[in-house]
C-alpha cells in the first residue's frame, strides 16, 4: 500500500506568507523571505488524496515559532488537502486563526532570484570609499572574492542578484539568499559608479550611504538622498 501521493509531493506557494515543500513524509515550511521556519514529518491517507477527497494531513510538529519562555507562539492548527489545494489553518496567539489557501507550483523557493555573480563579481572587487558631506573618507566597504566587509561588520559571503519583480536593479545579498540585508546595512544596491545603501541604525531614519572608488568619489553625482541629515524617528525635534 502506498503511503504517499505524488499529488502532494512538490512545491506549494500561498503567495506572500508561506512556501511549502513536501517530499513523501518530509515537509519544509518557509516564510516570506524563504527562510526555513519548520522542518517536520507528516502522515496522511494517500488513497484518500488520490481519490480527490478532502484529506487531513497530520503534522508531527505543528509549532512554527515560540515566545521567550518557550511556549508556542504561532502554529499550524490544521493542514488539509482539498480540491487540489492545501488549506493551512494558521494560529497566532495574539491574532487568532487565519486560513491560507496554498497552491501547487512548478518552481523552487528561489525562482524569483537571478544570481548575477558572473557578470558583476569581478568589477566589484577592492575598496569602495564612503562619501560624507564633511569630506571624511575614512570609512570603507571592501569586497574580496565573494565576501563583503565594512566598518560595522566582519566579512560576509554574498551574491549579486536581480529579483524578477525588479528586473532593472542589482543587489548584493547574503549568500543564503533568504535575507535582504547585512549586519550593517538594510540593503546594498549596485548603481552606476557607486554602491548605495542605508545604514542599519535603531530608531533612526538614516540618509543613503554612497560608496565609490577613490578616484571617482569627487566626480560622481551624489544623490540628494545621501545629503540629508539623520532623523531620530522616536524623538523628533520639538516643533519639527
Amino acid at each position: 500500500m502506498d503511503l504517499y501521493s505524488d499529488k502532494l509531493n512538490g512545491f506549494w506557494e500561498e503567495g506572500y506568507h508561506y512556501y511549502i515543500e513536501i517530499r513523501n513524509e518530509k515537509m519544509t515550511v518557509r516564510d516570506y523571505r524563504r527562510s526555513i521556519q519548520l522542518e517536520t514529518t507528516i502522515s496522511y491517507d494517500a488513497k484518500s488524496v488520490e481519490a480527490g477527497k478532502r484529506t487531513i494531513i497530520s503534522v508531527s510538529d505543528p509549532v512554527l515559532s515560540r515566545d521567550g519562555s518557550g511556549e508556542p507562539f504561532t502554529m499550524i492548527r490544521e493542514l488539509a488537502y482539498e480540491d487540489g489545494e492545501l488549506k493551512f489553518l494558521y494560529f497566532y496567539t495574539i491574532m487568532g486563526e487565519t486560513l491560507y489557501t496554498i497552491k501547487k507550483v512548478d518552481h523552487g523557493p528561489f525562482d524569483h532570484i537571478i544570481i548575477r555573480d558572473d557578470e558583476f563579481m569581478e568589477s566589484l572587487q577592492g575598496e569602495w570609499i564612503e562619501w560624507q558631506a564633511n569630506g571624511d573618507r575614512s570609512r570603507k566597504l571592501i569586497i574580496r572574492g565573494n565576501t563583503l566587509e565594512a566598518f560595522l561588520m566582519r566579512p560576509q559571503p554574498f551574491h549579486a542578484v536581480t529579483f524578477k519583480y525588479s528586473p532593472g536593479k542589482v543587489y548584493l545579498v547574503p549568500e543564503n539568499l533568504t535575507d535582504s540585508d547585512f549586519a550593517a546595512f538594510t540593503r546594498v544596491e549596485v548603481c552606476k559608479d557607486m554602491l548605495t545603501t542605508y545604514p542599519m541604525i535603531c530608531d533612526v531614519s538614516s540618509p543613503m550611504s554612497v560608496f565609490a572608488r577613490a578616484e571617482k568619489i569627487d566626480k560622481i553625482q551624489i544623490p540628494d538622498e545621501a545629503k540629508r541629515k539623520a532623523i531620530n524617528v522616536m524623538c523628533p525635534p520639538i516643533g519639527g
